[in-house]
């Protein structure tokens, strides 16, 4: 039975202990800030108490303590985790994106080939049934050559003001901007898809909504201070949390945990927090600063072409894509559970998914889990495997359409990585 330790134990963190427990790992060390967090989980899954830290310094000057370390703590603490980690041999998960600096990237990259250190990535969508089934397809060769891929990220307006409005990745200097914090997963895909990288890379972006001066007159800093436009408002966090829609009860119910910082609370401590957590204000009083519409058009190798655009508004969280090749063209919307294959002057058929495959990152969350498990195991990568190396390329593109996005300047990839 293979071991695991798990430094960050927020939503991301406490997801992959149950997966990795569940599917046969043995979860024995952890190190939490918040020590209500570290005790629910240490009592979950019956961690030696001498095995549980709340300073990551203490955590990693204990050595190695199990085969595997799972890295779900903030974007800008993943750099000196991810060094703490290879210097003591660890095998890591670690979460996206891996640094919102791409010195930082390089760096890790380059330790974890010298040290000999396998290192995956949370891609998880590489491990989805939906875009496992496209790659196949494609690699099938039924739709020809791959000729252009566009990719749209709909964020979905309530997940936009949860986490980029009023959230851990509001702003770019305590994470980064949110074509990397939330589209490295497209970017990723396009590479995965196609398997060819980038050569030119070019982005523009706006804010319109989340400002200031759009804050309705008369609007309190915190929603539930009485806000005269309550009924209107749909960000208002009575819809967002409190009294959520079809397409928000997931937020409500994964993030509860979150906002009040508590392993348990009833709804009385939910409000409580909620009339004082940043996740309670306006959603025009935040500090807030990354782009809500962006899009990005890339060259690829062999004349390839690529765009994604990400929008925060959108009625639900769903990705559209479309691939165009010369003998055909997938069609798909992964929230709906299906894509169209159109052979041109051939068959044309819908492939369909079940609920359980929808969930959890379409399913990826549990099979990311199992990969690592298979991983440490065999210390063979599939071919789908997120490795730190090809990670890397994922992120250098969101770095250069962060660069294009704020000189107006098409990005020379072989240029911006000297």
């Amino acid at each position: 039975m293979k071991t695991i330790a798990i430094i960050g134990l927020g939503n991301r963190g406490a997801m992959y202990a149950m997966h990795l427990s569940r599917y046969g790992a043995k979860i024995i060390a952890l190190c939490e800030k918040n020590p209500n967090l570290l005790q629910q989980v240490q009592n979950k899954y019956n961690v030696p108490a001498e095995n549980c830290f709340t300073s990551d310094e203490e955590f990693f000057a204990k050595g190695k303590l199990a085969d595997g370390i799972v890295i779900a703590t903030q974007d800008r603490d993943h750099y000196g985790h991810c060094m703490s980690a290879i210097d003591v041999g660890y095998d890591i998960l670690c979460e996206k994106p891996v640094s919102p600096l791409y010195e930082e990237c390089a760096e890790i990259d380059r330790r974890v080939k010298e040290k000999g250190i396998l290192m995956m990535v949370c891609h998880v969508l590489r491990y989805s049934a939906y875009y496992d089934k496209i790659k196949q397809i494609i690699d099938s060769g039924v739709i020809g050559d791959v000729v252009s891929v566009t990719q749209v990220e709909n964020v979905g307006y309530w997940h936009f003001s949860h986490s980029y409005v009023r959230g851990n990745w509001r702003r770019e200097d305590e994470t980064g901007p949110s074509i990397l914090a939330k589209c490295c997963h497209d970017l990723d895909m396009i590479y995965y898809l196609t398997r060819k990288k980038a050569v030119l890379v070019s982005s523009t972006g706006s804010r319109k909504l989340f400002l200031p001066e759009n804050k309705p007159e008369g609007a309190p800093k915190y929603c539930l201070d009485g806000c005269p436009h309550a009924k209107k408002c749909p960000y208002h966090v009575s819809k967002i949390y409190l009294k959520p829609t079809r397409y928000t009860i997931p937020y409500m119910i994964t993030n509860k945990r979150l906002i009040t910082q508590k392993a348990k609370s009833s709804m009385k401590d939910f409000k409580k927090a909620l009339k004082t957590s940043p996740y309670g204000r306006c959603v025009y009083e935040c500090d807030n600063d990354v782009m809500e519409n962006q899009t990005v058009q890339l060259k690829l190798e062999d004349g390839v072409n690529a765009t994604l655009t990400m929008t925060a508004f959108s009625n639900s969280c769903y990705r559209h894509t479309r691939i165009s090749g010369t003998k055909g063209e997938i069609l798909g919307n992964d929230i709906a559970g299906k894509f169209k294959v159109n052979v041109f002057a051939g068959k044309r058929k819908k492939i369909r998914f079940g609920l359980l495959q929808l969930l959890s990152h379409l399913g990826g969350d549990v099979e990311i889990s199992k990969e690592f498990i298979e991983l440490l195991k065999t210390r063979k990568p599939s071919k789908r495997a997120s490795l730190m190396a090809e990670t890397m390329e994922s992120h250098i593109n969101a770095f250069a359409a962060e660069e294009s996005r704020k000189t107006g300047k098409t990005i020379k990839i072989s240029d911006f990585i000297k």
